[in-house]
Order: structure tokens, then sequence, then C-alpha cells
């Protein structure tokens, strides 16, 4: 591991992790809390409840009563604050200049243990959460997007495939108890950690955490649910009729979750899917953007969740080029598994991955997240240079192995939005068959 970097990891007595990385050539401070907590922790009847939860502090706590005490506290120091839940963790955080880390801390601290969680504002909340709700699926994109991900899994309600804001049924019938129950659970030291990056006292902030954060009973930690890696659903093809002639596609593979694999496979798979379809370099940009002319948006993406992911190829066409182009973007997944990659592209997205991996250390916003995500998954600090170190070790046989390994056919699923008849649904089945 590098040793020249300031990155400092603490776990109080009361078991909050504690991670700390001062930055003296900026002005602000960035302070994050990460709660083991979101969708795939929740049971059916459950579904929505942890980011019921994270809605309710910023309607008042115990110190700043009410939406405009917060507001007006976050105008005084010059703070952006907000909460965010996904799938699998939730987290709130304080953005703040450097001269007021002790109130940024406070305001934090504020948000995670001492909300007021009054009765009657649960009830307002619901309608707010219902507004969100609706924000999403009436649009037809988010809606889609959804849907594809969905599918992706043999179950018809797999955890991977909930949204945190949950379902109308649910929304409606939290209460009160059962969020007092929820963060009784949850809301832990234990279950937390709490990364501060940017300009600031050692010293002094772990004093001023020791009289908020590190108060706390300790609790219990969470234990994230495990789920069959082999979950994934075999061969299909989806449509969303829309009443749109440019048609928005989806076909994915499925791949592997964080803790299935190494890290450095990892980095290979990111490599790959680099070389494949990530940016205006890749096989997929080049040849239906580039020289075909086929599209606008072509490219490809990874998502690894922790214990399943897949890879994605995305983009969008008129529906006269549709056809032509679902050959050509098989044709090129032929390539890359009966060919491979050549040392070139090897050679020029290690270097951009690389310079990426670097840059996350530009801004105290990244770095946050950089060193919480890997404390989360309870992995060793890696640092920039061990990221480059392993990706520098990479091969070609690696690289093409890698390949063979996620692309099967029987498993591909293909997703069309938009005015799709069915003898072109159907030839597009035969292509991938």
């Amino acid at each position: 591991m590098v040793k020249k970097y300031p990155y400092k990891e603490i776990v109080l007595p009361n078991k909050l992790k504690l991670l700390l990385y001062p930055m003296e050539s900026v002005l602000s401070v960035h302070l994050v809390t990460f709660v083991r907590v979101g969708a795939v922790y929740e049971k059916e009847k459950e579904r929505g409840i942890s980011h019921f939860t994270e809605h309710m502090p910023f309607l008042g706590t115990k110190k700043f009563q009410g939406p405009l005490a917060l507001s007006r506290q976050e105008l005084k120091i010059g703070a952006k604050d907000n909460g965010w839940t996904d799938r699998f963790n939730t987290r709130y955080f304080v953005i703040l200049p450097y001269l007021n880390i002790a109130k940024g801390i406070e305001l934090l601290y504020q948000l995670v243990f001492k909300p007021l969680l009054k009765k009657s504002d649960v009830e307002k909340e619901k309608g707010v959460i219902l507004s969100e709700f609706n924000d999403f699926w009436h649009n037809p994109d988010l809606r889609f997007n959804y849907e594809t991900w969905r599918k992706r899994f043999k179950q018809k309600k797999h955890p991977y495939s909930y949204r945190a804001v949950g379902i109308p049924d649910t929304i409606n019938s939290i209460t009160q108890k059962d969020i007092l129950s929820w963060r009784e659970k949850y809301y832990n030291p234990s279950n937390m950690i709490l990364s501060i990056v940017g300009k600031f006292d050692e010293n002094k902030t772990i004093k001023i955490i020791e009289n908020t954060f590190a108060k706390e009973n300790a609790g219990l930690k969470a234990k994230e649910p495990k789920f069959n890696t082999k979950d994934y659903s075999n061969f299909l093809v989806f449509r969303q009729k829309e009443p749109r002639q440019q048609i928005k596609f989806f076909i994915s593979f499925p791949a592997f979750g964080r803790k299935e694999i190494s890290r450095t496979k990892r980095i290979q798979l990111h490599l790959l899917n680099h070389i494949f379809g990530e940016g205006s370099a890749s096989r997929l940009f080049q040849t239906l953007r580039e020289k075909e002319r086929l599209v606008y948006r072509i490219g490809s993406d990874l998502h690894l969740h922790t214990w399943m992911g897949a890879l994605e190829i995305w983009g969008s066409t008129p529906i006269q080029k549709l056809l032509p182009a679902m050959k050509l973007i098989k044709q090129e997944i032929d390539k890359i598994v009966e060919d491979g990659v050549s040392q070139k592209e090897i050679k020029l997205s290690r270097n951009y991955i690389n310079a990426i991996t670097l840059m996350r250390f530009d801004n105290p916003e990244s770095i946050t997240y950089y060193f919480g995500y890997q404390a989360f998954d309870e992995e060793e600090i890696w640092f920039p240079e061990d990221y480059t170190r392993e990706a520098n070790k990479i091969t070609k046989n690696e690289l093409d192995e890698l390949a063979r390994e996620i692309i099967d056919y029987k498993k591909v699923n293909i997703s069309l939005m938009g005015n799709v008849p069915q003898k072109t649904l159907k030839s597009v089945e035969n292509i991938f068959k």
C-alpha cells in the first residue's frame, strides 16, 4: 500500500468507523455518513421504509425544529446538505467552508441521530414521497430502465430490482412507529461509517465527534442479505410500446457481484468494458456511430451489485435502422469473443482508466466516497497507485478469457422501447438466438 497519503481510519469506542483525509489545498470540507441499510434489507411489506426514514430528519431535528430552521442554519454556515437512499445504503452529507466544520458536524449529527419524527410529519410526508414515486413512473424512459433491470432476474420481485422509493401500498402504510423501529434497528454507530475529507484539524475534529457521534450507543451491525448468484433470467426479448420511432435499446449479459470476484478481476472487467463500449474510442461507438452512422447514442456500462451484476449495452436508433444496428452489435460481440482485444486497445484504455483513477483525488467530494465505499465493502483501502499497479499487470489473455466467460447468449436480455412492430421484434430475437 502507498503510504504517502494522510489517510487515517479510526474505530471509535461505540464502533463507528471514522475515515479522515485532511487536504490543505482546499477551503471546504465534505462530510458523509453511510448507514448500512437500503432497499435490499426490506421485506415485501416494508418496501420504501429506508427511503421514508431518510426523508424525516429534513422535516426537523431537536436543535433545528422544522424545515425553515434547517434551511436558515444552512444559509448561516454556508452549507449544502441532503440525504440519499439506494438499494444498499443510506447516506447523509454536508458540504461547507472549512471554517465552519464544527457546525457542519453538528448539523450532520442532528440529521443522522436527532430527527423529531413527529407523527403528523410522517403522515404529511407520504404525499411528498408518493409524488416522487409518480415523477418516476410517469416518465417512460425511467420506467423502461426499471423494467429492463427487473427482468434481468428470474424472480419477478428480486430485491436487487427494488427501487428505494417503495410502492404506493407500502408508502401509505408506513407509520411513525415503523420508522422508530427501523431507526432503532439500523441507525447505530456500529452500522455506520463517517467519512470526512477537506481542510480540517484532525485533533479538533475528533474532539467535536467525541461530543456528538461518539456519544451514541453502539447498537448492532447489520448484515447485508446474500442472494443466489446464479439467479439471472434466461434469453428474453422485452418490448415497451411507446408512440415514437426512435427506438431505445438495452442488451445485457450477466456479469459478477463485487464480492464474487477479486478487485483485480473487477479492474479487468472495467478495462474490457472500456475497450468494448465505454467512450468515443470504443468499438461500439467507432463502428455504429462514426463508421456506419446508425446511432447517435451507443455505449456499454457495468452494473456490479454485491452479489450479482451485468454488462449492459445501450443506445437508440431510428426504427428503420434498428435491425442493421442489432446485427452490427451482434457482430462486435462475436468479434471480441472470437478474436479478443488488441495490445493497442489495452494500452489506450489502461492509460485512460489510470488517469481517471488518479483524478478522483481532485476534490473532497470524490475522495469522501472513494474511501467510504471501500470501507463500506470492508476491503483494504487501496490508493490510486494501488489500482494503477494492478491495471498495468493485466494481460490480453486475461481479458480474452473474461469476454468468453461473460458472453452467454442463452442468458442475454434484449429490451426495446418505441413503436416496434411484432415482425421486427421477432427479427431482433432471431439475430441473437
